[in-house]
């Protein structure tokens, strides 16, 4: 019988990013700041990119207050020439990238046949290309280092969705095939690749979203929101946590996979109150 030796050495996850360098899509605000500012205080350097300057500056500068060396970018993700652009231009500053988290997710709700072509090319290129575009610039550095993390913040919707939301769950479950392919493709080289689900997240842009309810409406959303998510409301810090699982060596052994981080949403049935 084949003797199986046992690692008996535990791990040390203090600070389990240190010495990488990360470059989140977007982290001027939300979900992705969360991520970004998590990833630093696990000792990695992080670029990030965003379209709110004020919001960029400040970012950066809780940033670097964590990691010094830290940096943002202006960059809107609409714009294929931006996207290569700042990927090369980060790619010059950093010296190459051990992580990279693509976050970015904007919707257009519609019927499925009110959409217009710019509606559609706007969410190809911010949902979807935008990150195949940032792969495709880092992936030659970590083949070169034979090692490497790419997760994608996805949604929901791209497994389970609504109605008037075609074009962002056509996006998002664009982006969870491709993320497939690519950990095959990139396997060899030690480069993982994964994806994030989210619910719905009780992020700062969703409290922008709230604000623009009355009262009642605030409500009704909240409600309707705890009727179908089990488990309490998501925070940003639990994408955060899982993005950090993924890129993190406790993750070693998983890629193309996704993990949808919804509160429990995606396995309850709907609430069904018969009439008689």
């Amino acid at each position: 019988m084949m003797q199986v030796e046992y690692e008996t050495r535990i791990p040390d996850y203090n600070r389990m990013l240190t010495g990488k360098k990360a470059f989140v899509t977007t982290a001027a605000r939300g979900i992705g700041k969360s991520i970004a500012l998590l990833l630093a205080q696990q000792g990695a350097q992080v670029y990030f990119g965003g379209r709110n300057e004020a919001y960029v500056q400040k970012t950066q500068e809780q940033l670097q207050q964590i990691m010094p060396g830290s940096r943002g970018y202006m960059l809107d993700l609409a714009d294929s020439s931006q996207s290569e652009k700042i990927a090369q231009q980060a790619l010059h500053d950093s010296g190459g990238f051990d992580i990279l988290v693509c976050t970015v997710g904007v919707n257009c709700h519609c019927a499925a046949d009110a959409y217009t072509d710019a509606d559609m090319q706007r969410l190809l290129e911010i949902n979807y290309l935008s990150g195949l575009r940032f792969a495709r610039a880092f992936l030659p550095e970590m083949r070169r280092r034979r090692a490497g993390s790419i997760v994608n913040i996805s949604s929901i919707h791209s497994v389970m969705t609504q109605p008037t939301n075609m074009l962002y769950a056509g996006t998002k479950g664009a982006m969870n095939a491709a993320a497939r392919a690519m950990a095959l493709d990139c396997a060899a080289d030690g480069i993982r690749v994964n994806t994030v689900c989210p619910g719905v997240i009780m992020s700062d842009i969703m409290y922008d979203a709230m604000e623009e309810m009355d009262h009642e409406q605030q409500e009704q959303f909240l409600a309707a929101l705890d009727r179908c998510q089990p488990l309490m409301r998501g925070q940003m810090a639990d994408i955060a946590n899982t993005v950090l699982f993924l890129v993190s060596d406790m993750a070693a052994n998983i890629t193309g996979q996704q993990i949808l981080v919804d509160g429990g949403t995606s396995i309850k049935a709907h609430d069904f109150h018969p009439s008689f």
